[in-house]
């Protein structure tokens, strides 16, 4: 690893194939560095700071008896739930294999990669079902190098230069998706229901370097 002062140039990372965009992150969480990109199935670029969303239909409800005499009063407790997803790159440190390094203005770090980087999905308690759903729907949507685990195998060089007026800490990883998705559906007797499911997914692609605040 080498950590210099250099000039300015642009540090960036372009992803081919993708969706989505980036909502801010926590501060504790590094972000894509400025100018990664994705691009998606249909052709179209999706930078840090854009967002993708899309709808879909899930699966029918499972009747039961009881939910059944609430149908006679309400029958829409028996339309399928709708899933609207808004997807934003969002960066996966490599935590198997962490490295990181503080740069401070004008500084840059190169780093050397090699071997076998695992990223796997990360999901709420209880959502694995749901997760699946999003994540599947997004892979025909928008994305088909989404998945709930990937790994990276090779040699790769990549690099990071501190343009901005504030010290960051760079870390090593991949650009992914934060999937959002809000479960919309009627419950019995007749109440309308939303649910939050959020999925942070890796995607097939090359290794690169985020920007953590602390």
């Amino acid at each position: 690893m080498s950590r210099i002062a250099m000039p300015l140039i642009t540090a960036g990372v372009v992803l081919l194939a993708g969706a989505g965009a980036s909502a801010a992150a926590p501060v504790d969480e590094p972000t894509p560095a400025d100018g990664a990109e994705i691009v998606l199935d249909d052709g179209r670029v999706v930078g840090v700071d854009d967002s993708v969303t899309f709808t879909f239909e899930g699966e029918a409800p499972t009747k039961t008896g009881k939910g059944d005499m609430s149908a006679m009063a309400c029958p829409e407790v028996n339309d399928r739930p709708t899933y609207t997803v808004t997807g934003t790159p969002y960066f996966i440190a490599d935590k198997k294999k962490p490295q990181s390094t503080w740069l401070l203005p004008r500084q840059s770090v190169s780093w050397s990669v090699t071997g076998s980087h695992t990223f796997t999905w990360d999901i709420g308690a209880s959502a694995e079902f749901e997760a699946g759903a999003i994540l599947a729907k997004a892979k025909t949507s928008i994305d088909t190098k989404i998945s709930n685990s990937w790994t990276w195998s090779g040699t790769q060089t990549v690099t990071d230069t501190n343009t901005t007026s504030k010290g960051y800490r760079a870390v090593l990883g991949q650009v992914g998706w934060k999937l959002t998705g809000v479960k919309t559906w009627i419950a019995p007797p007749c109440n309308v229901k939303k649910k939050t499911i959020i999925v942070l997914a890796p995607r097939r692609g090359d290794m690169s370097i985020g920007r953590q605040n602390s």
